[in-house]
């Protein structure tokens, strides 16, 4: 996991735009409080809420969001306070500080890349997760689960390419890195003779925004599975 988390460089102080973020979200959610740590770094904690589509609460989990050096280039941690999900991988949570695994981390460097605040955050990964989790609680099983640890993020790929031929997600990478786009009715560049639009379009265009380095330090990745 390291290899991918390291992609962004050197640590950047994301305090200032969380702690901004965070005050504003905490006028808007009153369930939720602001605060600083001891070390000084910012957070938020509250009751999460989970509502159906027409606005009934089906549960609410207690959670702590704490500001980490790299947001918003990373996700910030995530914390259920509240002694209900149990602190160990196979339930999403990593067993070092018990901070959330919100998701794959190609999957999370690509949500960051396209631009997160705190408020998104929560709604578009937080509350997924806690509804996992209560799928979880509920039935004993989650949804469109992952495998844990790094055969997690390879799935991640395995998922955008549609193949677990390990070489041609490389090539499929390596092509995204380094040339334009192909023509809608073009054989797609993979090699399947089908057409670029019914192909690999959608993976393509998903990467392609992504700076070069951080597609070699996918491929790199990808290579020690070859």
């Amino acid at each position: 996991m390291a290899p991918l988390l390291q992609i962004h460089g050197p640590v950047s102080d994301g305090s200032v735009a969380f702690k901004n973020e965070a005050v504003e979200f905490c006028k808007e959610a009153p369930l939720f409080s602001y605060k600083e740590n001891e070390e000084g770094v910012p957070e938020i904690y509250g009751s999460l809420e989970l509502r159906d589509d027409q606005g009934t609460l089906i549960d609410a989990y207690k959670i702590r969001v704490v500001c980490i050096p790299n947001y918003p280039s990373l996700f910030p941690y995530v914390y259920e306070t509240g002694g209900r999900i149990p602190v160990n991988i196979d339930w999403h949570v990593y067993e070092g500080d018990g901070h959330a695994c919100i998701c794959a981390i190609p999957e999370e460097i690509l949500v960051c890349h396209n631009g997160i605040t705190l408020s998104s955050f929560i709604e578009n990964q937080v509350k997924p997760y806690f509804f996992n989790q209560k799928h979880r609680e509920m039935h004993g099983f989650f949804v469109r689960e992952r495998s844990h640890g790094q055969f997690g993020n390879i799935e991640f790929f395995i998922d955008i390419f549609k193949t677990s031929n390990i070489l041609s997600i490389v090539k499929g990478l390596q092509y995204i890195k380094n040339r334009v786009e192909p023509g809608r009715t073009h054989p797609c560049f993979c090699g399947s003779g089908v057409k670029y639009r019914n192909c690999h379009r959608e993976a393509y265009r998903l990467l392609k925004p992504l700076s070069p380095q951080i597609l070699e330090a996918f491929i790199g990745f990808v290579m020690t599975f070859a």
